[in-house]
């Protein structure tokens, strides 16, 4: 079981994309998810729909290419590792291992139309802090 729990963006200039969201649309930027260096940008609603979050580009992009930008849907599940192992023995193009990116486990894969998904789950220190600042 899943849910759409983060869509990332992909972007190739982030002192200029993080005001776009920040200023024009109203994200909260939530540094204690957001990596020191800004190279990921964790973005909270404030309106309660789904949060967002920047990757920039020029870091990494998870397998995913970014001629002209790029999104990626983000599906948080309980065990990564798990449905990653289901996934492989059902044939679903997936990009890479399943590896750790510092909050949780994750790894990137197509849907049968060619669009890119993450699948993650948090690590439960972090995801109680998420309930603590009131994101879940």
């Amino acid at each position: 079981m899943s849910h759409l729990g983060l869509a990332m963006i992909l972007v190739n200039d982030m002192p200029r994309t993080r005001p776009f969201y920040t200023d024009l649309l109203g994200f909260e930027v939530i540094q204690q998810l957001s990596s020191p260096d800004d190279s990921f940008v964790y973005l909270h609603s404030k309106s309660g729909a789904t949060d967002i979050a920047l990757q920039d580009a020029n870091q990494t992009t998870y397998g995913v290419p970014v001629a002209r930008g790029g999104i990626i849907l983000g599906f948080a599940v309980e065990d990564a590792d798990a449905v990653y192992r289901d996934w492989q023995s059902k044939s679903v193009e997936i990009l890479g291992e399943v590896m750790d990116m510092g909050a949780g486990r994750m790894f990137t894969a197509k849907d049968p139309s060619g669009n890119y998904i993450q699948v993650y789950h948090l690590y439960p220190q972090l995801e109680e802090a998420r309930k603590q600042m009131g994101l879940s």
